[in-house]
C-alpha cells in the first residue's frame, strides 16, 4: 500500500485505494472503509478523463452505502448524485443510482424528492426490454413505496416480482414482503415474513428492520408479550449496532480527510508560490540577457541601415530615370481602359434592349396563352351542348319507333305490368335497333362482372327511366339501384358515338 501511494501513478492509486476500501467494507470496518474509498475519489478526480470510470462510479456507490449504514444521509445523498452524473455519462443503466438517491432522501425524511427518484427508477424498468434482471431493483421499490404509503405504485412493483422469498430466501427479499403485507393491512402475512426473515437472516440491518416491524404490529395489535419480546430484540440489536459510534468513527474520518485535503491544498499553493518565484527570477534574468541582445542588434542594425542608405541613394536615381517610362505606360494603359469602358457601355446598352424585346415577347405570349384557354373553355361548351342535343335527338327517337316498348315499360314502372323474359326480349331487340353497339358496350365494360340483373339496369337506364322507375321493374333495392346506376353512369356519355354508328 505506501509502495503504490508514494510511486504509484494516479490510476494505481485509485484501484489500490478502492480495493482497500472494499476489504474494509467486507471486514464491517467502516471508518477505514470511508478513508480509502474517498481517497480513491480523490485520484479519480486528479486523473480527469484517464480515470477509470467504472471504478469511479462503484466508489460513489460504496460511500452512499456507509454514509447511509452510519446516518450520515446528507453526504449519502451527494454520493448518490455523483454516482447517477456518471452513470448518465456512460451511458448505463441508472436504476440502481436513483434508489441509492431515493432512499438517502426518504432517511433525510425528504418524501416529495425521495418520491421522484423511485419513480425516476420504475421508469427506467418499465422501459427495459427484461424485466426478469431487475428483480432485485423491483424488491427495493416494493420496501420504498410501502414505507411511503403509495399503495398503487406499490402494487405495480408486487404484480412484476417474480419470486416468493419463503421458497428462494433472501433478507431484504422478505423485508419487502413484510413492508408491501404490513401496507396491505394483510398482519399475518406481515408477520410471517418477518418472523421468517429473523429465522433465517443473516444481515444484522434487516434482522434489525424485522423486529422493529413486529414490534410495531404486535404493540397495535394489543398483543403486549410480542411486543415486548419483540421490542427486546430490537434494543439488543440496537446496541450492537452502535450507531452513535458508528456516525462518531465517521465524522472522525471525515474530519481527517478533510484535513488531509486542506494539508494537500496548502501544499499545493505553497508549490505554486515557489514555483512562482523561481519564475519570476528566471524572468528576471532572461529580461536583463533579452536586453542586453536587443542593445547589440541595435547596434548592428543601424551600421547595416547606413549601408542601406548609400545603396538606395543609387537606387533612387536609377528610379528617377525609369519613373519618366513608367508614367507613359500608365498613359497608355489608361487610354485603353476608358475604350474598354465605352465598349462595356454599347454591350450594356445591346442587352437593355434585348431584356425588352425579351419582354414583349413574353407578354404577347402571355396573351396568345388567355386567348388560347378561353377558346378551348369554348370549345368545351360547344362540346356539351352538342352532347345534350345529341340527348335530346335519341331520346325522342326512341319514343318515337318503339313506342309500344316504352309503353310497356311505363306500364311495368307503375306496376300495372310484370315484365316477362318476352317483355325484356323485346326491349333489347328495340334498344339494339336503335343503338348497334350498345350491347358490345355493355358486355366490354361489365366483363365477367355482367349479369341479367345488371343487364336489365343498362337497358333501363339507356332509354331514360329513373330509378324509382328501375327500381319498380327490378325489384332491386333502393341502395342497389342506386350505387349500379351511379356506376353506369358511362350509358349515358356514349350518346355521341352511338348515335354516329346509327347515322
Amino acid at each position: 500500500m505506501s509502495y503504490f501511494e508514494d510511486k504509484g501513478s494516479l490510476n494505481e492509486k485509485q484501484e489500490v485505494f478502492y480495493y482497500a476500501g472494499s476489504v474494509y467494507r467486507d471486514l464491517q470496518d467502516t471508518p477505514r472503509a470511508l478513508e480509502y474509498f474517498l481517497k480513491s475519489l480523490e485520484c479519480a478526480h486528479c486523473n480527469g478523463e484517464d480515470c477509470d470510470s467504472i471504478m469511479m462510479r462503484n466508489a460513489y456507490s460504496n460511500l452512499n452505502d456507509l454514509y447511509y449504514k452510519v446516518q450520515n444521509y446528507e453526504d449519502a445523498i451527494k454520493m448518490a448524485q455523483g454516482e447517477l452524473e456518471i452513470s448518465k455519462l456512460m451511458n448505463k443503466d441508472v436504476t440502481l443510482p436513483y434508489l441509492h438517491l431515493g432512499t438517502a432522501y426518504l432517511a433525510r425524511d425528504d418524501r416529495l424528492q425521495a418520491g421522484e427518484a423511485f419513480d425516476a427508477a420504475l421508469s427506467e424498468i418499465m422501459h427495459s426490454n427484461d424485466i426478469s434482471k431487475h428483480q432485485s431493483a423491483l424488491l427495493y421499490l416494493l420496501n420504498d413505496y410501502a414505507t411511503l404509503e403509495q399503495h398503487q405504485k406499490a402494487r405495480k412493483c408486487f404484480s412484476m416480482i417474480e419470486t416468493d422469498p419463503l421458497n428462494e430466501f433472501s433478507d431484504f427479499s422478505c423485508m419487502a414482503f413484510a413492508q408491501y403485507y404490513d401496507l396491505c393491512s394483510k398482519t399475518d402475512s406481515a408477520i410471517v415474513y418477518a418472523k421468517h426473515l429473523l429465522d433465517n437472516g443473516s444481515e444484522i440491518y434487516n434482522i434489525y428492520d424485522a423486529s422493529k416491524l413486529l414490534f410495531r404490529i404486535y404493540q397495535r395489535k394489543g398483543d403486549v408479550g410480542n411486543a415486548s419480546r419483540y421490542a427486546a430484540v430490537y434494543m439488543e440489536l440496537s446496541d450492537s449496532l452502535d450507531f452513535g459510534k458508528r456516525q462518531e468513527l465517521a465524522a472522525t474520518v471525515n474530519n481527517e480527510f478533510q484535513y488531509h485535503l486542506d494539508q494537500k491544498k496548502e501544499q499545493k499553493l505553497k508549490d505554486e508560490k515557489k514555483k512562482y518565484k523561481n519564475s519570476l527570477v528566471f524572468l528576471a534574468l532572461a529580461a536583463i540577457l533579452l536586453a542586453s541582445i536587443t542593445y547589440i542588434l541595435y547596434i548592428r542594425r543601424r551600421n547595416r541601415h547606413l549601408q542601406e542608405m548609400f545603396r538606395l541613394s543609387s537606387e533612387l536615381q536609377q528610379m528617377a530615370d525609369d519613373e519618366k517610362l513608367l508614367r507613359n505606360d500608365i498613359e497608355q494603359r489608361e487610354k485603353e481602359l476608358e475604350k474598354s469602358r465605352k465598349s462595356l457601355e454599347k454591350t450594356s446598352d445591346e442587352l437593355s434592349n434585348v431584356k425588352s424585346e425579351l419582354q414583349r415577347v413574353n407578354d404577347e405570349l402571355s396573351g396568345y396563352e388567355k386567348a388560347l384557354k378561353e377558346k378551348e373553355r369554348q370549345l368545351s361548351d360547344k362540346m356539351e351542348q352538342n352532347r345534350t342535343y345529341i340527348k335530346l335527338l335519341h331520346h325522342s327517337e326512341l319514343e318515337g319507333k318503339a313506342e309500344d316498348v316504352v309503353h310497356a315499360i311505363k306500364q311495368s314502372s307503375t306496376g300495372k305490368k310484370d315484365m316477362k323474359p318476352a317483355d325484356w326480349k323485346q326491349l333489347y331487340q328495340a334498344v339494339d335497333q336503335l343503338y348497334p353497339t350498345f350491347h358490345d358496350r355493355v358486355s366490354t365494360e361489365l366483363g365477367r362482372q355482367l349479369t341479367d340483373q345488371k343487364m336489365q339496369v343498362c337497358y333501363l337506364i339507356r332509354i331514360g327511366l329513373s330509378r324509382p322507375q328501375i327500381q319498380s321493374m327490378t325489384n332491386l333495392s333502393r341502395v342497389t339501384v342506386w350505387r349500379w346506376v351511379k356506376k353506369f353512369d358511362w350509358i349515358l356519355t356514349n350518346d355521341e358515338s352511338d348515335a354516329a354508328v346509327k347515322n
